[in-house]
């Protein structure tokens, strides 16, 4: 197969400059198979430099020279993986179905027979495993057969295009492999025919729970056989396709961290490719941070386009554009080639055969930007287009967007009244949704909710509209869907305005406008200054914007600095990047003042010289230039109280002597505002320095919570070592912290509290021990890196009770990170 575990000098970043080794200088004359190995290799080796057009016609050489069946499947095989790479899909099935008649196995036709040909085999996939424990196919007998092997690595390679090509070969095909596997013994690639099989049984049956412990199987076998070249793509089908129905999202992050760090070791480029596209998908489901999701997607395209993927460069391209819609994106940091032209040319690739799951990709998130920015007719149609892409039922994340996403354009009350709640599929949306908020809550309770509160909108029951928008708010926030909140709260803030309940809509409209500014969706901010003025006004003086750290490290070096956004662009004059480098993560202001130590400005200009638009339609309307009301305009972090300002010019005082100035009181210097530092692991730090007045110290600690909560971190390091005193006040707010934060899963590590001060705290009554305290900032890192695996660790013990083999499952997808804890 091509992915194989790279030599140990290679590593991760040696991938792309693998030379092919030359061919033997006899050619492929000799009787031994020796050098039809060595040619073999060298074509793989030519593929996995990104050197296509060789590898292709080397493999045209090796298929002709070669002198039994398989060493012919062996070239087709190769064949197969290059033009999957190319989106040329029909004709890898058709070379994929030649090689496996010269094994004896058959693929059926196309047609009525095709689907008939599934349910049978599915039917005896069905039948052989209910008569065993999936516990007990770790045990089955491996096979000796060299042509059983052979098939099923064929298989394995197919099973991609078929799934891009025709849901019902590819339930074929994932069922032949375990039925060949239970016929005649585990072979190579029988980890990978469980978990293909177990993604039919997710997508096709939605036997969710079944699928999971299924894929658990796949990963304990070839973990069992130290098949780490299947690592990447059995990762990436769990994550992709089965967890994200039963475990949070950040499980199938964690799962993708570590198919990409395989992929990029063993050379898996097509699978590779794609898990760099599903871990974009869902980053952009949760609501991260648009820019650093975007930064993270420019890295990624710098990786699929090395590996000359076309279908995943062009998905990773409609997440660019989309991204680019979201933030406003300046000419200087939009995608390359935005020309409405090139739009049109990528849509018009898009519709090209072998591209429909990219054309869903691109049909669902534009789905989503219509909805965002007040087009239901236009998320209704886009739905559509995706709803035809869509084959073979709900199979990952994107497409449950899509469902609840049709849900609330179909509610919407901008849609005509005549053409609202008329379709007969609301219903069945509806029930898919609760099914999903049923299995996964994490995941979908929240999405469910929203569309229940919708429904009894629009059915004018106001009460218990009003109780299920706030369930959907705190649900999305409990699980940390920041752009689910946002629009939770958005929605929630229609609803009261139009019913005539302005002062309560100014607060919800205020929390959807705080959370787009957290997921950094400028383009949204600016239109809801403009349509909503009167009720974010005040939301737009105090915003500030944070970004979590991105999930995967970066692929390509930074630029120095990175231009403001401007207006907003059209996702119909975006185009794709050619080679990107991703900006400097951004650090998060430290924090904003609260409201109360800030002296209000003289005069605000009145929101009534904001002229919102009559109709504000799909993204693609243009806004104009000016606004009149700043949207990332954060507070300065030390801002005097109004008793030592200046007064104006016109009314000063004569000046004062020298020996006036010297007696008078000094206005005393800003103290250092602390900054949450995060660092690998899920943790944070806080160095405290300074004075630490009652005000800082409150105010400090509402920054470790809401930070904690927002970076989700296991572990928060409190270092107090530069603090002028630790007296009793900050001792209880450390203390105050902890009981805070235990709730949210994490726990505090206190440093730099000296012996001396811990004594004279226990003498007045402070006890310390509900925290974890270290003398130094050093030690307190090491007990926190330990805090965290501790934590890793009882999750998964935790889950190894609950699901069988989720202990193997889990182990797997932190080893890295152990190995590069620091000491």
């Amino acid at each position: 197969m091509i992915a194989k575990e790279l030599d140990a000098g290679e590593g991760a970043s040696g991938v792309f400059e693998a030379r092919s080794p030359a061919p033997p200088a006899d050619g492929l004359g000799r009787d031994d198979g020796l050098a039809f190995s060595r040619c073999a290799e060298a074509a793989e080796r030519a593929y996995l430099g990104g050197q296509i057009e060789r590898a292709a016609s080397m493999l045209e050489a090796l298929g002709a020279a070669a002198r039994s069946d398989l060493e012919r499947v062996r070239a087709h095989e190769l064949r197969i993986a290059i033009l999957t790479a190319q989106g040329r899909l029909d004709e890898a099935l058709r070379i994929g179905r030649s090689a496996l008649a010269m094994l004896g196995e058959n693929l059926p036709d196309d047609g009525p027979a095709r689907k008939a040909a599934a349910d049978a085999e599915l039917a005896a996939a069905r039948a052989a495993l209910g008569r065993r424990r999936i516990k007990d196919l770790l045990d089955e007998p491996e096979t000796s057969d060299d042509r059983t092997r052979a098939a099923l690595r064929l298989l394995m390679s197919l099973f991609m295009p078929a799934a891009m090509v025709s849901p019902p070969l590819c339930a074929f095909i994932a069922a032949r492999q375990v039925n060949l596997a239970l016929e005649r013994g585990h072979g190579g690639a029988s980890p990978f025919g469980y978990m293909a099989y177990a993604w039919v049984v997710a997508r096709m049956f939605r036997r969710y729970e079944e699928a999971y412990e299924l894929g658990a199987l796949a990963l304990d076998l070839s973990e069992r056989s130290d098949q780490r070249e299947l690592s990447c793509r059995l990762r990436l089908l769990l994550g992709a396709h089965i967890s994200v129905f039963t475990k949070h999202l950040l499980s199938s992050l964690d799962l993708f961290t570590q198919a990409h760090e395989d992929g990029l070791r063993t050379g898996d480029l097509t699978y590779l490719s794609h898990t760099c596209v599903h871990a974009s998908l869902v980053r952009f489901g949760l609501g991260d941070e648009c820019e650093a999701v975007r930064d993270e997607v420019d890295g990624f395209l710098t990786v699929v386009q090395r590996a000359r993927d076309e279908l995943a460069a062009a998905a990773l391209t409609s997440v660019r554009r989309a991204l680019d819609v979201l933030t406003g994106a300046s000419p200087a940091r939009r995608a390359p080639g935005s020309a409405a032209s090139d739009e049109a040319a990528h849509e018009e690739t898009i519709s090209g055969p072998g591209y429909g799951a990219v054309a869903f990709i691109h049909h669902a998130l534009r789905q989503q930007l219509c909805f965002l920015f007040e087009d239901p007719e236009g998320a209704l149609r886009m739905g559509s287009l995706a709803e035809a892409r869509m084959q073979g039922g709900a199979g990952d994340h994107l497409a449950t967007e899509v469902v609840f996403y049709t849900c609330l354009a179909q509610l919407s009350p901008a849609r005509p009244r005549d053409r609202q709640l008329t379709s007969v599929s609301l219903q069945s949306y509806r029930d898919r949704l609760a099914e999903w908020a049923e299995q996964c809550p994490d995941n979908y309770r929240h999405k469910h909710l929203l569309v229940r509160a919708e429904s009894a909108r629009a059915a004018g029951e106001e009460l218990a509209a009003m109780k299920l928008y706030d369930q959907a708010i705190e649900a999305a926030r409990v699980n940390g869907f920041v752009r689910d909140e946002a629009l939770a709260s958005e929605l929630c803030a229609k609803f009261h305005l139009a019913s005539g309940r302005e002062r309560i809509a100014h607060v919800y409209m205020s929390d959807a406008y705080d959370g787009y500014l957290r997921w950094g969706a400028t383009a949204k901010l600016r239109q809801l200054s403009r349509r909503y003025p009167h009720l974010v006004a005040q939301a737009a003086l105090a915003g500030h914007s944070s970004r979590p750290p991105s999930v995967f490290p970066a692929s390509v070096p930074p630029p120095a600095s990175v231009p403001p956004p401007a207006t907003m662009a059209s996702p119909a004059t975006i185009a794709p990047p050619a080679t990107i480098a991703p900006p400097a993560t951004i650090a998060p202001p430290a924090t904003v003042a609260p409201p109360a130590t800030v002296a209000p400005p003289a005069t605000i200009a009145p929101p009534a010289t904001i002229a919102p638009p009559a109709t504000v339609a799909s993204p693609a309307l243009a806004y104009p230039a000016t606004v009149a009301l700043p949207v990332h305009v954060a507070p300065p972090a030390h801002v005097a109280p109004p008793a030592h300002v200046a007064p104006p010019a016109s009314v000063a005082p004569p000046p004062a002597s020298m020996e006036e100035l010297s007696q008078a009181p000094r206005e005393p210097r800003p103290e250092p505002t602390a900054t949450l530092l995060p660092i690998p692991g899920r943790i944070l730090v806080l160095p405290l320095a300074g004075e630490m007045t009652p005000a800082r110290v409150a105010r400090a600690l509402e920054r470790i919570v809401t930070g904690a909560a927002a970076r989700r971190a296991r572990v928060v390091v409190i270092d107090v070592s530069g603090a002028r005193r630790v007296e009793a006040g900050l001792a209880i707010a450390l203390t105050q912290a902890a009981a805070a934060l235990r709730p949210l899963g994490a726990q505090v590590v206190a440093t730099g509290i000296c012996p001396e001060a811990a004594q004279a705290l226990a003498e007045l009554g402070v006890d310390l021990s509900v925290l974890v305290t270290r003398r130094t900032l050093q030690s307190g890192l090491a007990c926190a890196l330990e805090l965290a695996r501790g934590a890793r660790r009882c999750r998964r013990r935790v889950a190894a009770r609950t699901q069988p083999g989720a202990l193997s499952l889990r182990a797997g997808m932190s080893r890295h990170r152990r190995a590069q804890a620091p000491r």
